[in-house]
């Protein structure tokens, strides 16, 4: 238990080796966002409920076809979108953000928040 800010012994080891567990899960994850136009494909992904089709994502977010597939791609890869093909001609394809990715928005607008606040700080 923690009472006024101390934590026992075991207690702060238990909390050390969590955070080194999970520091190089942070650290690739925070790499992953920190690419060109990533968190412009998420945030225009997360304010659409629909799924989106490329043409519409890369519209959205002013970028060449090959950072969108790109980054598409990447994300299907860490598990934060899902990729849909449909057999029609010509190909229809849709992508929608995982259960992973929408639990991850909460995270990303307490940064955007923190980000805007530091700038009306500066000002």
């Amino acid at each position: 238990m923690v009472l006024g800010g101390i934590m026992s012994k075991e207690q702060a080891l238990r909390m050390q080796s969590m955070c080194e567990s999970a520091r190089s899960n942070v650290e690739s994850l925070l790499v992953l966002l920190s690419k060109s136009k990533m968190l412009n494909i998420l945030y225009t992904m997360n304010c659409n409920t629909e799924p989106m089709r490329f043409s519409a994502i890369k519209k959205e977010v002013d970028s060449s076809s090959t950072t969108v597939a790109r980054r598409l791609r990447e994300l299907e890869e860490h598990g934060l979108v899902r990729r849909q093909a449909y057999a029609t001609v010509p190909a229809t394809v849709e992508y929608t953000l995982t259960d992973e990715a929408v639990l991850l928005q909460p995270s990303l607008e307490s940064l955007f928040d923190w980000v805007l606040n530091q700038a009306d700080n500066t000002v």
